[in-house]
């Protein structure tokens, strides 16, 4: 079993986690911390701004860590084995068993991608909310989603604005203020779209804000994507038994 000398560093994030069971599935077994793919993951998370560096010992994802976490990951694949894990590990590992590593291995890519590209600034909003492919990518959503909202809503303005969910709506003629009930939407799965320098207005929804939430809500309850149509019929069924 690798050794690490990483005790004292913070716990490993479910998106690290996810990396790294990538990494294990790509290889069928825990990687040894000479392996390349485990220099190279290593490498990724020391150089990314997940947690600050005041909060990181020099051992802070180093390649034992890496290699380390993969065997953590490889005994939550084998309970019976009753060998090390933590909870995040046994989570991680049943909601991703093998047979959805393809779908991970997208994940993985699209979290890739956002350690490398530009930096994600902290966001309060949501903090409740865990959506299937992890923090890093919700973040950057919402960074993008601030930026095209705007052009959404002049896009929409003319023939009024109309929530795709509940089909709440203002004029066209309304006051500019009532911009403030609407907000944008992917209506395409965070890793899906990640890896796309550009977001097309297509790919957004006008909704409003509750529905907004909503949406969100059951990704996050759910544990997987949930497109508008979906959450339409959900909000129906709900007020019907209200």
């Amino acid at each position: 079993m690798p050794v690490t000398s990483g005790s004292g560093n913070p716990k490993w994030t479910r998106d690290e986690t996810l990396l790294a069971l990538d990494l294990l599935y790509r290889h069928g077994k825990p990687v040894d911390k000479n392996h390349a793919d485990a220099m190279g993951l290593s490498r990724l998370l020391r150089a990314a701004n997940i947690y600050p560096q005041t909060d990181r010992k020099e051992s802070f994802r180093n390649a034992d860590g890496v290699a380390l976490k993969t065997q953590n990951l490889f005994s939550a694949l084998h309970p019976e084995r009753r060998l090390s894990s933590s909870e995040m590990d046994r989570k991680v590992v049943v909601e991703f068993p093998a047979s959805r590593k393809v779908e991970l291995a997208q994940i993985a890519g699209a979290i890739r991608y956002a350690l490398i590209s530009e930096p994600t600034a902290d966001s309060d909003d949501d903090d409740d909310l865990e959506v299937p492919e992890g923090k890093l990518l919700a973040a950057r959503h919402r960074q993008r989603d601030r930026r095209l909202r705007g052009k959404l809503i002049e896009k929409r303005r003319a023939s009024g604005l109309k929530c795709e969910i509940c089909d709440f709506a203002v004029s066209a003629t309304a006051p500019k203020s009532t911009d403030s009930f609407f907000e944008a939407h992917h209506t395409v799965p965070l890793a899906a779209a990640e890896g796309e320098r550009t977001t097309r207005l297509s790919d957004m929804s006008l909704l409003c804000a509750c529905c907004h939430r909503f949406i969100h809500r059951l990704i996050s309850d759910t544990k997987r994507w949930t497109g508008i149509a979906e959450a339409a019929r959900a909000r129906k069924a709900l007020a019907d038994r209200c």
